[in-house]
């Protein structure tokens, strides 16, 4: 017959991909049944019996009840009923034979466990026909009956069918598990012997009959054990056909424990509702076999790696032992209990010792599991981590190497043939690396597209020769789906030169080196220090850094600007400068690009703003009246209370704002334009003026010049410097002292290092020079001393320079 879906497990299977994108990868091909809302612990709710057996279970049930109800409202004479102890009882146990017999039809994989649990009714019945027409008429106490040799195979039978169904169901249960029922039936063995069986044996006097109906308990036991012991792969949250089979089974098991107490005192009389509780143990089993298996999505955990947290039975069966083992011997009333115990602890010791195997088995697996890429079985980050770090601590290594692998294109493919091509792929050059590497090293897969190389000894020659060999294997395509594919990759080399590095640095360095190979498209590159934006020194200098703007202890040096017509100083430019108290005097190439990747620009800029409105008001009531610039950057074009900062500043110190001057280069204004440009009119609303620093090398655009409200463009020193020995760069000059003519702007020149370009400028019809001929960048004490005394540096020849053509 059909298989039964239920008998699949009713679980949903979702593929996951593991490559590079993290992005799990579904099956479109996969049903994944809806979830029905229930609150029960037991999954889904049998939405139906299967239709041609819903009336035969009616029917069933039907019986059931009626025989209970006999037993608690009509008289037995001599305590039996023939038609309702006899013919209807009988007729009840019988029918749940069918619907196990057509579960078992119906469900190939599970056949021989609905047959077994088929047989163990029939038994059961045929044992409870045999006592209707033979044993109730035997005296029971001076005998063993017939019927109870059917009661005890049906109940073995059962137990076999049982442990079939939950080994088919759970897959294969672990020993342990198995033990834990044989201990927990013996613990419960020895209880009984101690409380029932010395009773039984002086009632009786049979010794062989006490043991058989002692034995009925414990198989049920049995069956319970091996039904929840099937749970925990499921994380005890069963379907409704192992559940009945459960409800079925306490059903019998307290049938059977009254019985014996019963037995023991002698009170055990037909036709009352005890006889009702196995009936309804035995619908339970047969209704358990129509029902349709619902259980919740969600794979099962395995049975190897779902040890319990707690050895609950063995250790609770084990204090029963001692406690029945204590009782016996202090009465000296039950040597059958007794041995029990003594057999139960036995065995609770040897399963502690199979625990403690399967542990150290679990141990070692999860391991090897934590240390494996589930995806390429290479070594992961966690078991590469561990062997640079024992590399690094080898004595016969001078120096451990790693080289950090980064796929080029790979988004590319997982993008347009998918994740399970990309999972392919990543398969494939991982055994590519692995085969191009040899034993020279350790290759492990980091996670996404990412490889490392672990080689310990190497030079970083070597490791340069290895790396192309390993980025040569990816010129060979790979055919994914069909379709043949190629991706390079990026490579970043680094060796632990220094004293002190550890793993995580070594890779953290690897990384720095990979993305630099990227962004040259060198396809490998060696870690430099200088070039790394992340080592600790710099982290450690750009701390100071915040420290230094919070503290306002950056400093301003002064470079002069003359007018080219009179000689005179026009102005200054405030130039930043950082005295690090450990570094010395810092120049800004040496912090202005950490404090732009660090998004400290804007407080950066409003500190040397604060510097130098404060010395252009201390010039000012010294009775020089000078302009003053200061460069701002791209972010602070974007910095939307600049504008009201520097209208609150230059209010506070009285300064005029059309000699503030603020320097924008051409690059900053190509980041966002319309917010550079809305910024920049509302600077120009304020009155203050706005110069386009570094002209000509910016690429900048005409219109971009037209939309922008500027008042001053500085032509690029590279330009002013070859001006009297590059016609080009005289040419460039001249273009652009005749466009700041046309914009009716001011022309600043910087740069000019000699009397000879200062000369030229002037005849050219430059507005503003600046550069190391008119003077250098100056403290606030040597500008003071520059503005007082005219021979003090260059001054006086800037003005000899420039006389002639003033006459």
């Amino acid at each position: 017959g059909p298989v039964d879906a239920g008998d699949a497990g009713g679980q949903s299977t979702t593929e996951n991909s593991m490559n590079g994108d993290g992005h799990g990868a579904t099956d479109a091909n996969v049903q994944i049944p809806a979830r029905a809302p229930w609150p029960s612990l037991i999954g889904s709710p049998p939405r139906s019996l299967l239709s041609r057996e819903k009336w035969l279970q009616a029917a069933i049930g039907a019986f059931v009840f009626a025989y209970c109800v006999s037993t608690l409202t009509m008289h037995r004479q001599h305590g039996y009923n023939m038609f309702w102890d006899g013919i209807e009882y009988n007729i009840a146990a019988a029918l749940p034979i069918i619907p196990l017999l057509l579960r078992a039809r119906r469900s190939s994989a599970q056949l021989k466990s609905w047959w077994f649990m088929a047989v163990a009714v029939a038994l059961f019945t045929t044992a409870d026909l045999i006592y209707t027409y033979h044993d109730r008429n035997l005296n029971l106490v001076s005998s063993l009956a017939p019927s109870s040799a059917f009661y005890v195979v049906a109940y073995v039978a059962a137990v076999i069918g049982i442990a079939l169904l939950t080994q088919g169901r759970s897959g294969r249960v672990r020993v342990s598990v198995r033990l834990d029922g044989f201990i927990t039936g013996l613990a419960i063995a020895s209880a009984a012997a101690l409380l029932w069986f010395e009773p039984l044996l002086r009632s009786s006097g049979h010794p062989f009959e006490v043991i058989v109906g002692m034995a009925y308990p414990v198989c049920d036991l049995l069956i319970i054990v091996l039904i929840v012991a099937s749970f925990a792969p499921n994380r005890y949250r069963p379907n409704w056909t192992m559940a009945l089979l459960l409800a079925g089974a306490l059903w019998l098991v307290v049938g059977d424990v009254i019985y014996l107490k019963q037995l023991a005192a002698g009170t055990y009389v037909s036709g009352t509702f005890l006889d009702g509780t196995w009936l309804i143990g035995i619908w339970l089993v047969g209704l358990s076999a129509s029902t349709r298996d619902r259980r919740r999505s969600g794979a099962p955990r395995s049975a190897v790696k779902s040890l319990p947290d707690t050895a609950f039975a063995p250790v609770a069966s084990g204090f029963l032992a001692i406690g029945v083992i204590v009782a016996s011997a202090v009465t000296s009333d039950s040597q059958v209990g007794f041995i029990l115990g003594v057999t139960t602890l036995c065995l609770v010791i040897v399963r502690m010792w199979i625990t403690l195997r399967e542990e150290r088995h679990l141990t070692a697996s999860s391991e090897i599991d934590a240390r494996t890429d589930a995806l390429t079985g290479l070594p992961n980050r966690r078991m590469i981590l561990e062997q640079i770090e024992a590399d690094l601590g080898a004595v016969h290594f001078e120096a451990v190497g790693v080289i950090l692998i980064d796929l080029d294109g790979f988004k590319e493919v997982n993008d347009a043939l998918g994740h399970l091509a990309g999972d392919e792929l990543l398969c494939v050059l991982g055994k590519r690396f692995e085969t191009r590497l040899g034993d020279r090293g350790i290759l492990a897969r980091l996670g996404g597209d990412e490889f490392a190389v672990v080689i310990g000894g190497a030079c970083e020659e070597d490791l340069v020769t290895i790396a192309r060999g390993l980025l040569a294997v990816l010129s060979d395509p790979c055919v994914l789906d069909g379709v043949s594919v190629r991706v390079g990759a990026s490579m970043g080399v680094t060796v632990s030169s220094a004293k002190g590095l550890n793993a995580v640095e070594l890779l953290r360095r690897s990384d720095v080196a990979m993305y630099e190979a990227k962004r040259m498209q060198s396809g490998i590159s060696v870690y430099v220090p200088v070039k790394d934006p992340n080592s600790r020194e710099h982290l450690t200098l750009l701390s100071d850094l915040r420290e230094a703007i919070d503290a306002r202890t950056l400093t301003l040096h002064y470079q002069p600007t003359i007018d080219m017509r009179t000689g005179q100083v026009r102005g200054v430019e405030a130039l930043a400068r950082w005295h690090h108290p450990r570094l010395g005097l810092l120049y800004p190439d040496a912090f202005i690009p950490m404090a732009e990747r660090a998004g400290l620009m804007p407080p950066f800029t409003r500190t040397i703003l604060e510097l130098a409105v404060a010395e252009a008001a201390r010039l000012d009531h010294a009775g020089h009246n000078l302009f003053m610039s200061v460069n701002i950057s791209r972010y602070d074009l974007v910095d939307e209370g600049l504008p009201n900062f520097i209208g609150n500043l230059l209010g506070l110190h009285g300064f005029p704002p059309n000699r503030l001057t603020l320097e924008i280069t051409e690059s900053a204004l190509g980041g966002d334009p319309d917010r550079a440009a809305q910024c920049v009119n509302e600077l120009r609303e304020r009155g203050i003026r706005i110069s386009i620093d570094d002209f000509g090398v910016g690429y900048s655009s005409m219109s971009q010049l037209l939309g922008l409200s500027i008042d001053e463009l500085k032509v690029d020193k590279s330009f002013v410097i070859g001006l009297c020995s590059d016609l080009r760069a005289q040419a460039i000059v001249l273009s652009a002292i005749e466009l700041a003519r046309a914009f009716n702007l001011s022309l600043v020149a910087e740069g000019i290092e000699d009397a000879a370009v200062l000369k030229m400028l002037q005849n050219v019809g430059a507005d503003i020079g600046q550069g190391y001929f008119i003077a250098r960048p100056l403290t606030s004490e040597e500008f003071d001393d520059f503005l007082v005394h005219p021979d003090s540096g260059n001054r006086l020849s800037v003005e000899l320079a420039l006389l002639p053509a003033v006459n």
